[in-house]
């Protein structure tokens, strides 16, 4: 399965929870694309908007290619978060399932965020949120009928 991983680069620590993710999807033998490990050729002697369009052009590539996408989430607290809303936005509308992984439960969520995954999950659990995706995929071949958000996130939904 072709799966792309967003989520905001902007602290070491969502670095490595993403790494860890990432990590885990490949041993389960699939493809994932994180833009966190995009190499742009000669990037420092770019031209910002060069490289920034390079970017973009991979990430939609990308993001069309995916079967489903899997979101590390921290909630309204963090920075650089709107290129991740973005790219779930784009995905919910080419009809792609996304896993939404929260970092942080107790911080107040994004309803849009929170509501376009078919299953959301405090970020502990990715392997549990993981195996309910491929459960429900292999039992019912189909999206679940009602997605499932974890008990301690369902009042931000």
């Amino acid at each position: 399965m072709k799966i792309y991983l967003a989520s905001s680069l902007h602290t070491d620590e969502l670095k490595k929870r993403i790494t860890t993710v990432v990590e885990y999807l490949r041993e389960k033998g699939h493809s994932v694309y994180s833009p966190m490990e995009l190499k742009i050729p000669n990037a420092w002697d770019l031209p910002n908007q060069e490289w920034a369009k390079k970017v973009y052009d991979k990430d939609i590539k990308e993001l069309t290619n995916a079967d489903m996408i899997v979101c590390i989430y921290n909630g309204f607290n963090f920075a650089g978060g709107t290129g991740t809303a973005w790219e779930l936005g784009y995905a919910r509308a080419m009809g792609k399932d996304v896993i939404v992984l929260c970092t942080d439960i107790k911080s107040k969520q994004s309803l849009m965020i929170v509501n376009s995954g078919i299953i959301v999950m405090p970020y502990e659990e990715y392997k549990k949120a993981w195996e309910m995706y491929m459960d429900d995929l292999l039992r019912i071949k189909s999206l679940p009928k009602k997605p499932y958000i974890h008990p301690d996130l369902q009042d931000q939904s």
